[in-house]
């Protein structure tokens, strides 16, 4: 779970085609990751993302070809700047809201 409150703006510094789906690279740049460790979630751009491998500066994590369809993360490209959030502990301040950051459905927006 997450709050949706920013804790720091990251980079995409790879994104690795795998089969259909992604493997991408988040350079996490003022982010602590001392408490994260594999298989912890992290939001990018509010997508939840699952910590595979842990190079120090920053995470990989695979996303699948149903995230990519649905959300925003197939515009995203190296070099892009994101937006982090570390998932939520027992014991963190909920200063923002309850997010899930998997995605429930799609829409679209349309002008009247």
């Amino acid at each position: 779970m997450f709050t949706g409150i920013i804790e720091s703006i990251g980079s995409i510094r790879a994104l690795n085609p795998k089969g259909g789906d992604v493997r991408v690279y988040v350079e996490t740049g003022k982010l602590d990751l001392a408490d994260v460790k594999l298989g912890d979630s992290i939001a990018v751009n509010g997508v939840c993302l699952t910590a595979v491998e842990l190079p120090g500066d920053g995470f990989w994590a695979d996303v699948s070809r149903e995230t990519l369809d649905c959300t925003a993360f197939n515009q995203l490209k190296a070099g892009s700047r994101v937006n982090l959030e570390k998932a939520l502990t027992p014991t963190t301040r909920l200063g923002g809201h309850l997010v899930s950051g998997h995605v429930d459905g799609v829409g679209e927006s349309r002008r009247p």
